[in-house]
């Protein structure tokens, strides 16, 4: 009987401290980071880049794109212009400057900044060695590395991953003395999303990506208009105050249309033009002037559509502009 007692009492035990025993742990979150960045083969992102360079301060936007090595950079000044556009092809680095509407071979590094690529970070984490050290603060993660190819402004960086999702999203770079010399905060960044090539091409280098993706238009020259469409374009002559001709776009699938985009920060005019011999306004329209039509755009825009010298014009804007303003660029027309 003592003995029964005894097998009873020890079976008890050992029911009680299996169910006392902890929940293992999950995975490490640094070894899910360095799973996630080694699977790393494509991603988007809207990186904000802060320099604080001999105490001067300057502070600018890039969109990245980045796929197997190839790269895309869209470098916006504070009031979001378009300042250049980088892209690497795989073989070879190209760089359109916005201001003079001319293309470069990027042969000098120092005008790309590509110490803001998440893939750098990458290759400095793979080739630290030993040298890699890692914390924990209340929103992320951190890996603090040397810069592989470093000196005495770039000489280290940590990159913070959100403890939400794993995903980079403050990278900071420090000079020798660990003063701040770079900060780039990533915002929207998207793991490993399909991106189409023709992103890290030449042609497409004087196209912001926003208008390659959302449309089947072809960039191209002023002067090769008429190669494609068979008409000469009619170009504003006048155009509100800060908005410059950022692309000529053709698309031959939809009569041959012509789009002349102008870009004012983040406000834009389209100024839409075909040869249709039956001039149309679609949805409801308002006589605006003679021969002038309002129609209501798409997505909250303002369309206005005009027959100017036999060619359908139909312009889109996303800014406040009077009435007047609109007549003027119509008129403006040549």
């Amino acid at each position: 009987m003592k003995f029964r007692f005894v097998g009873v009492l020890l079976i008890f035990i050992l029911l009680l401290s299996g169910c006392s025993q902890k929940v293992k742990k999950g995975k490490d979150p640094f070894s899910s980071i360095k799973e996630q960045l080694n699977n790393l083969e494509s991603y988007i992102a809207t990186a904000s880049i802060e320099l604080y360079n001999n105490k001067i301060y300057s502070k600018f936007t890039v969109m990245q794109f980045y796929k197997k090595g190839k790269y895309r950079l869209e470098v916006l000044d504070e009031n979001k212009n378009p300042d250049k556009i980088i892209v690497y092809n795989g073989n070879r680095s190209y760089v359109y400057f916005s201001k003079v509407n001319q293309i470069f071979v990027a042969e000098n590094t120092q005008e790309v900044p590509l110490y803001s690529l998440v893939t750098s970070f990458i290759k400095n984490y793979i080739n630290a060695g030993g040298e890699i050290d890692k914390k924990e603060t209340n929103d992320f993660y951190v890996i603090a590395v040397p810069i592989l190819e470093r000196n005495i402004f770039m000489y280290k960086e940590e990159m913070g991953f959100s403890k939400k999702d794993l995903k980079p999203q403050v990278l900071t770079i420090y000079d020798i003395n660990s003063e701040v010399f770079a900060k780039v905060t990533y915002r929207d960044f998207e793991y490993n999303p399909e991106i189409d090539d023709k992103l890290f091409t030449k042609d497409s280098i004087t196209t912001l990506a926003i208008n390659i993706l959302q449309s089947h238009e072809m960039s191209i020259d002023a002067k090769e208009v008429y190669e494609y469409c068979g008409i000469n374009p009619l170009i504003p002559v006048y155009m509100p105050s800060g908005y410059k001709l950022l692309n000529i776009l053709v698309d031959q699938r939809e009569n041959n249309g012509v789009t002349l985009i102008y870009t004012s920060g983040e406000n834009m005019i389209k100024i839409v033009e075909t040869v249709n011999s039956n001039f149309t306004q679609e949805g409801e329209k308002q006589t605006l002037s003679d021969g002038v039509y309002y129609v209501k755009g798409d997505k909250g825009e303002k369309a206005y559509v005009a027959l100017v010298n036999g060619i359908q014009i139909k312009i889109i804007i996303n800014d406040a502009f009077s009435e007047k303003e609109v007549l003027k660029i119509i008129k403006s027309l040549r």
